[in-house]
């Protein structure tokens, strides 16, 4: 499909490991890139991120388009169960003393279609010429429906930022997915919650209008870890940058 892409994950200033993971994987007529930020212990966050790559990887070395009859859900309904099979190898597995668990973010482009899954606060952005946005949607506990505007205000709350879904930490997973067209020479840029946390969105938008082609790409890509870095990179970070065709 001529797409080009790049990623790049880094410890940060703080960690001591860098406990996120990403995966491209490419195909004819089929391209997925996925990030994941994993939490708990000392190690079982970098075991539960990589579980879930893994598990993407393996779906994709069998995943054939015939296999799914060419019909694009059908092939999300298979990603879906790649990650609900990680989901289970984590809990079962990392679950013991403590919460385990690990955010995704998943690009998956199928000739002229787009769907994102996600589940926890790993973000994908979309721009297209001037227009940006981000297509995810954070789910932390004061964006649950039923919290009231006040408890949303309520910048010293408890549970502010806390995570109410990630991969591994129940017995099942409920991904969220979003899905369209994508648009000639649109970018895609999925990120884990070091970058957006230490990067303004309005800096992010930028750099993703400057991805012209795979250097630029590169270059953009060392922008924004040099500016994570400069405001703390109290975390690890993980970018992916896709770029669809013009044509």
């Amino acid at each position: 499909m001529n797409v080009i892409s790049s990623g790049k994950t880094d410890v940060g200033k703080v960690r001591e490991i860098n406990q996120d993971a990403y995966g491209i994987f490419k195909k004819e007529d089929a391209e997925l890139f996925v990030v994941a930020d994993g939490m708990g212990g000392y190690t079982n966050g970098e075991k539960a991120s990589q579980t879930v790559v893994e598990q993407i990887s393996s779906w994709w070395e069998m995943f054939s388009p015939e296999a799914c009859d060419y019909e694009f859900e059908k092939m999300l309904t298979a990603i879906e169960q790649a990650v609900e099979e990680a989901n289970h190898t984590i809990y079962t597995q990392y679950n013991q003393n403590e919460v385990c668990g690990t955010t995704v973010v998943i690009l998956f482009l199928y000739r002229e279609r787009y769907s994102i899954i996600y589940a926890g606060d790993s973000r994908c952005y979309a721009a297209v010429g001037r227009k940006c946005r981000c297509l995810t949607m954070d789910e932390i506990w004061e964006n649950q429906s039923h919290i009231s505007v006040s408890e949303r205000r309520m910048k010293n709350h408890p549970d502010r930022g806390k995570l109410v879904n990630a991969v591994g930490i129940k017995t099942s997973i409920q991904c969220r997915v979003v899905t369209g067209a994508w648009e000639k020479g649109e970018v895609f840029l999925l990120c884990t919650d070091g970058l957006y946390k230490y990067c303004t969105d309005r800096y992010i938008r930028k750099c993703m209008r400057l991805c012209m082609d795979r250097a630029a790409m590169d270059m953009q890509l060392a922008h924004l870890l040099e500016m994570a870095y400069k405001n703390g990179a109290g975390d690890n970070v993980t970018i992916v940058i896709v770029k669809c065709p013009k044509v």
